[in-house]
């Protein structure tokens, strides 16, 4: 399996693979000057998008620094930036599972603080969206 984040202008077709309970997302907010942002993705999320353990996962790559604008669930178009401000993300990184509006289901992991622990953190995500889309109807 390849290790490659999503782009964000995938995010509404990855949101219809959660529906379907095929994979759960999570969105990352990153930035090309963030040196945690790299360790994040090295250290912790490719290594998850290599594994083959349950469930399936799509990790939506949102860049601080791109202008390119994507589509939201409900059509508005916004950049990285915009998505993050509205979401009261300030920092990068920030990981948060997303539900089907692309807005977190549980608070977001911000930083990396802690490189023994935010694997825990990361299953935990990853297992608070499995949960939101399996009782989603």
């Amino acid at each position: 399996m390849s290790a490659a984040l999503t782009p964000a202008r995938e995010l509404t077709a990855m949101l219809k693979r959660a529906a379907a309970r095929e994979v759960v997302v999570l969105g990352f907010y990153t930035s090309h000057s963030c040196p945690w942002c790299v360790a994040v993705r090295r250290e912790q999320l490719e290594p998850r998008l290599r594994s083959n353990d349950p469930p399936a996962v799509a990790i939506i790559e949102f860049d601080a620094d791109s202008d390119a604008a994507f589509t939201l669930p409900d059509g508005r178009r916004q950049t990285a930036r915009q998505w993050a401000h509205t979401l009261g993300f300030r920092l990068t990184p920030t990981l948060a599972a997303l539900d089907r509006t692309a807005k977190p289901i549980v608070s977001p992991l911000v930083g990396y603080s802690s490189r023994d622990f935010y694997g825990a953190y990361l299953e935990e995500q990853i297992r608070q969206a499995q949960l939101y889309w399996q009782n989603l109807r």
